[in-house]
């Protein structure tokens, strides 16, 4: 289905054309059901893969960039990826078992800045040219529609691009930053122009910032850039004035929230794009630099929007880097955010698990319904499954979860698992883009010899999949879009079973989560320490589904586990759906008879499980 928009964005709110433009087509019953993809627009596909080979990694030295200086450049420059990129790889995510494109932002830039991932924005009612037209995302969207998929997009509301410059009080001279203060408001030395200098009034379209009504200088805090990222002792944290809400996120410049006219102007902005590109929801960016009242007000004012057209279901998930604060932020009546991404703790605890470096109980502990935190992560709907993403902010290190694995004999399968627990447990599960194909980005990638500073190191966490001069691995000239790839048909294989129309697919998605006991060596049943075989369960009426994973990495380990005897008993069978060690012919079309006995033992009925290293089985 195609939806002609208008070509050229109004320059002022006052004429942003609210109307739904075609189809408004209809949320999801339950966020819970969708795995979402995330992806950055200027890395993900250029859409011209075909005219250049794959990576092939069994050869990986092939493609290695000739000039590594150049390669680390590369990584933050925009490097070509496209709207139009992305619509011509659906048929490759749907494959996956994608259901949801998360699309990092596509908004305008500054024409004069290297900020290709998304966050500077200079016209906030137009697609950034390098990654296309207004008429690409709504392609885009109306493609991903037509096969039953959802998008969701990435915006900013609390701050815009570096668009104007501060003065110096000393010698009158413009700066790109100043030092934090809370009061009084810095002066403006002039906006920035499409060349990057300072004028006093913008000319272009190109020059200061769009629409015309973000042009009042009144509408920016102007209190320098944040040095204090965490409230002091004596602060109020959820204080709309502390720091870390007041100043700039580095260059960026911060709006000033608690002025009405600035919140609904902003709520506006985003109204606008749900009716021109038929959106389904949106990750909200920076809401700990965001008061609760300010982030419920624009929630309120989009899910109002949202529910007024159609779509009732609108999805709003914050990047929140605080777990203190989601309590705070979260709402079940539907006035602020509907999920927040599960950073923080979460993200870090299953990467040591899966790897066999931590106590499993580490991470099912985080899905201990005797607590609020746990009893919200069961409930499935209220938070984002995360191994990998952009920024990996709560990481000790800017890394891949595959980073360092290139030793590793069973590496891909490695890979696959952490995406199948994210997959086989409560919440709303996303797959970084790369994931899939065992990306290893790694700020150790960085040569301080070539680059001495230790500056925009995320960018080796940004890799480009399509065959850019920054590609994964330090490569140039060739693609990653393998479909044959280990990890990406494991993952596949998991995302078929969770999305299923059966009673399986619905346990999966909207059970309850039971940790299983294990026994090995004649051990007395419990939590199994690291490295050994974990185990647990998805239960919904008369349904169980379990999972059993290996997390040793180099040895086979096998175990005793737990089953529901309610469900079933011993002398039972229990169906094999999912076993790590089939044939790629198998994985993608599962053998119907292989089963496992449901056994008595020591009391309890159990099954009993051998698995290779980093193996995985999922029975039903």
């Amino acid at each position: 289905m195609v939806t002609s928009i208008e070509e050229f964005p109004a320059r002022t709110l006052s004429e942003a054309d609210l109307h739904p433009r075609g189809r408004v087509f209809p949320s999801p019953v339950s966020w819970c059901d969708q795995i979402l993809y995330q992806l950055l627009p200027d890395r993900f596909s250029d859409g011209r893969e075909a005219q250049r080979p794959m990576f092939d990694r069994t050869n990986p030295e092939q493609f290695r960039a000739s000039h590594k200086a150049a390669w680390m450049a590369a990584g933050n420059k925009f490097n070509g990826g496209t709207l139009k990129g992305i619509e011509s790889k659906l048929n490759y995510l749907q494959n996956l078992g994608v259901t949801t494109l998360w699309v990092n932002p596509p908004w305008k830039q500054r024409i004069d800045l290297q900020t290709y991932h998304g966050y500077g924005i200079q016209n906030f009612l137009d697609i950034d040219p390098r990654f296309g037209t207004r008429q690409d995302l709504r392609d885009l969207v109306d493609a991903a529609h037509d096969r039953g998929m959802y998008v969701i997009l990435d915006v900013i509301y609390n701050h815009s691009g570096s668009n104007w410059f501060y003065r110096d009080e000393v010698d009158g001279s413009p700066k790109e930053t100043m030092p934090y203060r809370f009061s009084p408001p810095y002066p403006i030395h002039g906006w920035r122009s499409a060349q990057g200098n300072s004028i006093p009034e913008p000319v272009s379209i190109d020059d200061g910032v769009l629409p015309v009504e973000f042009q009042n200088l009144d509408w920016y805090n102007r209190a320098g850039m944040i040095t204090d990222w965490e409230a002091k002792g004596w602060e109020d944290p959820m204080h709309p004035f502390v720091e870390f809400r007041k100043g700039d996120f580095f260059e960026l410049r911060d709006f000033n929230l608690e002025r009405e006219d600035v919140i609904a102007a902003l709520a506006q902005v985003y109204q606008y794009w749900i009716a021109l590109s038929d959106c389904d929801g949106f990750r909200v960016d920076a809401v700990k630099h965001v008061s609760p009242l300010a982030s419920r007000k624009f929630c309120d004012a989009i899910h109002g929007f949202a529910q007024s057209i159609g779509k009732d279901n609108f999805l709003l998930v914050g990047e929140l880097t605080d777990d203190s604060m989601v309590r705070s932020y979260l709402d079940i009546f539907g006035r602020n955010l509907d999920a927040v991404l599960d950073i923080v703790v979460a993200s870090n605890r299953l990467s040591a698990v899966v790897k066999g470096l931590a106590h499993p109980g580490e991470f099912f502990d985080l899905y201990n319904d005797k607590t609020l935190a746990g009893s919200q992560r069961q409930l499935g709907v209220y938070h984002v499954s995360v191994l990998d993403d952009h920024d990996m902010s709560s990481r000790p290190r800017k890394e891949r979860f595959a980073a360092h694995s290139d030793q590793m004999p069973h590496r891909y399968e490695q890979v696959a698992h952490a995406v199948g627990m994210m997959l086989t447990m409560p919440g709303i599960p996303s797959i970084y883009y790369g994931t899939e194909q065992a990306f290893d980005g790694s700020q150790d990638y960085h040569d301080y010899g070539l680059e001495p500073e230790h500056a925009y190191i995320d960018r080796y966490i940004r890799e480009c999949m399509f065959g850019g001069k920054f590609g994964a691995f330090g490569t140039e000239g060739c693609h990653f879009f393998n479909p044959d790839h280990p990890t990406y048909i494991r993952i596949a294989a998991i995302a078929r079973i969770r999305n299923g129309q059966d009673s399986i697919g619905k346990t999966l998605r909207r059970g309850h989560h039971y940790l299983r006991e294990t026994s090995f060596y004649d051990r007395s049943f419990a939590v199994p320490p690291a490295g050994e075989v974990i185990a647990w369960s998805q239960v919904l009426y008369t349904t169980e589904v379990f999972m059993a994973l290996n997390t040793h990495g180099l040895q086979q380990r096998g175990a005793f586990v737990t089953v529901d005897r309610s469900l079933n008993s011993p002398g039972s069978t229990m169906k094999i759906l999912y076993r790590s060690d089939w044939s790629d012919e198998q994985l993608r079309h599962p053998p119907q008879a292989e089963t496992l006995p449901v056994q008595e033992y020591d009391g309890r009925a159990v099954v009993r499980v051998d698995l290779p290293p980093s193996g995985m089985v999922i029975l039903s």
